[in-house]
């Protein structure tokens, strides 16, 4: 067991636990136990080769009292008693423990009264500052009361040391006295001035160190809570710290991080190049800026900057190439970045063609115009043969096919701007299913469907780009099937929505519309929404475009699903705070083959 077990200290100031004095109490009572072992030694060596008979009897007593406070003194911490109190109780034991080892080694002749210098400082060690003047002042009274009391004949002081011949009679006996108090004083003014300045410079550090912590944990927040990825390495490029920003950019933990080298976490050509083979021709900091892959395979466009990491002792006024210890790589994610700079590049230049999209489409379309009804009167008017009327019908198509060019440009650069009424969705997508089946571009073979709720969807939109959005779909939808297969256009309302990468709360309808064609590989799914990207020979690649446009312009989604060889299907979400229902049974305008309601 502990002779000295730790104790719930408290700082009576604070009222916090007071770790330091606690310390500085335990210090003095294993110091008090050593130094009354070495004395009791000494004592026993003395008695021992001493040639004449010692009292020891008393001095052995005064000794077992000096153990018995000592070892109260450490009942007191070990029950949780006040620090400070402890500490007085050690100081005020101690006076009298040494007033009594003077009395029994004899009194004013006794050689050991400079044992009261330590009891001073060991006040100035566990006690405030007034405390050591308040020491050395009981030190005075003790061992003054002790000289005058043997000088007056009312005590006999035990002489366990042999008797000196030296009279201290008179004004030596008082110089005797004015000395020991003197230099008890004395003590305790320069012990009290050294403890309150290391008190002092203790505090000062203490203050430094938790103001270096603060520095470094904001210094570290600031690393870890970056935007842009950080890493350093040593002079070979080998990782030896990452930040939060780096994982996530790179897709490596920091456990996978440290050790690898830094182009196998960025594996840019420019930048293994940099540290394979190095040369002294490189300056810093040094920038690049490429694509790479992530640890997952996806490709992102990052832009990075590397400069020298010194040492900690690098002097700034000598050569710091000679002081480099590693290396900092500073890197952002730019592939957001850039893909928003490309869209506005394509805004930009839909902006400037948007200015004169409308002159350029009404000389267009007039000379279009004047051609086709020219052809259609010759076709009525003249006698022709076969050929003849085939090359006819041919200029016919493709005037009408240039015409459908132009109004799908101007439709994506120039959208049409209409008023927001109430719409019948339901009917019009009936209208469409109707339209459809008329168009040139529908074949007999494809069957056509609308699945719907039984009671109409009525929503607040633009109807012209409501229709201009469906039809579009369904247009490339038949493309994409080869004469046969199923067109399904479904609708109905949620109160919320999901779909991949998008989720909201919002209530809105949800309009699906799903082929059976030769479906979109996962490459092109990444640019079939990007103006003029077409897989068809004569296509334009504006349809999806502009759909994709209509559909942000009332802040919706639109997403795609497909696989090779089995279809398409895409789901478009229009958010309709307050979309209402038609009591009108949806079966009243199309038979039953076109119209299928879902089952309850």
């Amino acid at each position: 067991m502990a002779l000295f077990p730790p104790g719930d200290a408290m700082n009576p100031m604070r009222g916090t636990p007071d770790k330091e004095l606690l310390l500085r109490v335990k210090t003095i009572m294993v110091l008090r136990i050593v130094f009354l072992t070495g004395f009791v030694i000494l004592v026993i060596a003395f008695e021992r080769n001493s040639l004449q008979e010692t009292p020891i009897v008393p001095l052995s007593a005064v000794l077992c009292a000096a153990y018995f406070l000592a070892l109260a003194s450490a009942l007191f911490q070990r029950i949780g008693m006040n620090l400070l109190s402890i500490a007085w109780f050690q100081v005020m034991g101690d006076l009298c423990v040494i007033g009594g080892i003077i009395f029994t080694t004899g009194g004013v002749e006794s050689p050991l009264s400079f044992l009261f210098l330590f009891v001073i400082v060991a006040s100035s060690v566990m006690l405030p500052r007034a405390a050591c003047y308040l020491t050395a002042s009981g030190a005075s009274i003790i061992y003054g009361l002790l000289v005058d009391l043997e000088y007056f004949n009312v005590i006999q002081p035990i002489y366990f040391f042999p008797k000196s011949t030296v009279s201290f009679q008179g004004a030596y006996l008082f110089y005797t006295i004015a000395i020991n108090i003197a230099s008890f004083f004395s003590v305790a003014y320069l012990s009290s001035i050294l403890d309150n300045r290391l008190r002092l410079i203790k505090d000062e550090l203490q203050n430094k160190n938790i103001d270096f912590k603060k520095l470094q944990e904001f210094h570290r927040n600031v690393v870890q809570n970056m935007v842009n990825g950080l890493m350093t390495t040593d002079l070979e490029g080998r990782v030896t710290a990452v930040n939060i920003a780096c994982e996530s950019i790179t897709g490596y933990s920091l456990s996978e991080s440290i050790g690898k080298h830094c182009y196998q976490l960025l594996p840019m050509e420019e930048m293994s190049r940099l540290f394979t083979y190095k040369g002294d021709s490189i300056s810093m900091p040094y920038h690049m800026e490429g694509e790479c892959a992530r640890k997952d395979g996806e490709a992102i466009l990052i832009s990075l900057k590397i400069s020298h990491l010194l040492s900690p002792e690098a002097d700034l006024k000598k050569n710091l190439e000679q002081q480099v210890e590693g290396y900092i790589c500073v890197f952002e994610d730019r592939t957001k970045i850039h893909k928003m700079e490309e869209k506005m590049k394509q805004s930009e230049q839909l902006a400037a063609v948007g200015k004169f999209s409308a002159g350029l489409a009404h000389e267009i379309r007039n000379p279009l115009a004047s051609l086709s009804g020219s052809i259609q009167v010759l076709k009525e008017t003249l006698v022709t043969d076969e050929d003849q009327q085939r090359l006819m019908n041919i200029v016919l198509k493709e005037t009408e096919r240039v015409n459908n060019i132009v109004t799908d440009f101007l439709s994506y650069a120039q959208p049409r701007k209409s008023k927001t009424t109430v719409i019948d969705l339901t009917q019009l997508l009936q209208d469409i299913v109707i339209l459809m089946k008329n168009s040139n571009e529908y074949d007999p073979s494809i069957n056509i469907q609308l699945v719907a709720p039984p009671d109409h969807i009525i929503i607040q939109s633009e109807e012209a780009q409501i229709k201009q959005m469906i039809w579009n779909l369904c247009i490339n939808g038949i493309q994409a099937m080869d004469k046969s297969g199923n067109l399904t256009m479904t609708v109905r309302k949620v109160e919320g929505y999901q779909h991949k990468k998008f989720q909201t709360d919002r209530r809105g309808v949800v309009i699906i519309v799903e082929d059976q064609g030769r479906g979109i590989s996962p490459e092109e799914q990444e640019s079939i929404f990007d103006p003029f990207f077409t897989t068809r020979e004569e296509g334009v690649g504006l349809g999806l475009p502009t759909v994709k446009q209509i559909v942000e312009r009332f802040a919706g989604y639109i997403g795609v699903e497909s696989e090779l060889g089995r279809g398409t299907c895409f789901d478009i979400f229009l958010p309709q705070e307050r979309s209402l229902l038609s009591p009108r049974n949806s079966n009243s305008t199309i038979d039953d083959t076109d119209l299928t309601t879902p089952e309850k």
